[in-house]
């Protein structure tokens, strides 16, 4: 299946997510993250260099310092967030943007009570099928839904495949708020705070605003921005002050961590050298009342 475009270029990232993924494993175990499908993703190319995994692993590292460490840290700190939400009760997760990912596929027992829908453009969700599930929809329980983010309703297509407006929902938004106007951003927020049940809450991370301003000072800035640039100025949103930017959607910060906290807490323990992550990066968590 071919893409073309700016939606080539999200694929590209959702390929090159599953790349660093696939590599954490083979060179550090599960300690880097729990995504044992990652490898069913990668580009022919990917899955060449992945037979001698630590050159691999140092020619990521040295094309794009900074990608192998953040895309480990956010797995494991969004699967480690999921599995607490459904342990609180949560009744619908949302994975809007989502790729590759494979939760709904490697949480299955845990997620059983809960129903699960998977939310991005068609053809990134018909070239996930291809490459995760054989083919097969049926192989997921989750609920596939294709969409526009910048053009369609999220909340409104989501409801005409069986979304509960009342019920306890965890909304997973990841590697995406960076690749949209921050009216699309606003947007997706004003859903979960206004067509979600009581406790609904929404994990996401985001770029901050003085990166995008140019401020390269955090490790692995300019060749991360350098990065984007080739691929069509893809980046499109950051802010500095998460809390005030959701206040007015309604939302309330629960935590937000940034790329020293993720390095210390998924990372130091890795074998090998000290692992970084992207300096601009942050993960916030924020809850409906």
């Amino acid at each position: 299946m071919s893409l073309s475009g700016a939606k080539a270029n999200v694929a590209r990232t959702a390929h090159l997510t599953a790349w660093a993924r696939a590599l954490g494993r083979l060179t550090a175990g599960e300690a880097a993250n729990g995504d044992y499908m990652a490898a069913a993703a990668l580009l022919p190319y990917q899955q060449r260099l992945n037979r001698a995994p630590r050159l691999a692993r140092w020619l990521l590292e040295k094309g794009l310092p900074g990608a192998f460490g953040y895309f480990n840290a956010r797995t494991q700190y969004f699967d480690e967030v999921l599995l607490e939400e459904v342990r609180a009760g949560v009744q619908q997760v949302v994975i809007l943007g989502a790729g590759f990912d494979s939760r709904s596929l490697r949480f299955s027992d845990a997620l059983r009570a809960a129903r699960v829908f998977e939310v991005d453009m068609p053809e990134v969700l018909a070239l996930r099928t291809e490459l995760l599930l054989g083919g097969r929809p049926t192989a997921s329980s989750a609920i596939a839904v294709p969409i526009d983010f910048e053009h369609q309703d999220v909340g409104g297509v989501l409801r005409e495949r069986g979304y509960a407006l009342e019920a306890q929902t965890l909304f997973l938004w990841e590697g995406v708020t960076y690749y949209l106007p921050e009216e699309a951003v606003k947007a997706i927020l004003l859903v979960v705070a206004s067509q979600s049940g009581p406790r609904s809450s929404i994990l996401f991370d985001y770029v901050t605003r003085a990166f995008v301003d140019g401020d390269y000072s955090g490790y692995g800035t300019r060749r991360l921005a350098n990065g984007w640039r080739r691929l069509g100025n893809v980046n499109r949103f950051g802010v500095d002050d998460i809390a005030a930017f959701t206040r007015p959607t309604g939302l309330k910060v629960r935590s937000d961590i940034d790329a020293a906290t993720l390095e210390r807490r998924f990372l130091s323990s890795l074998p090998g050298r000290p692992i970084r992550a992207w300096g601009c990066m942050r993960i916030a968590h924020a809850q409906r009342p």
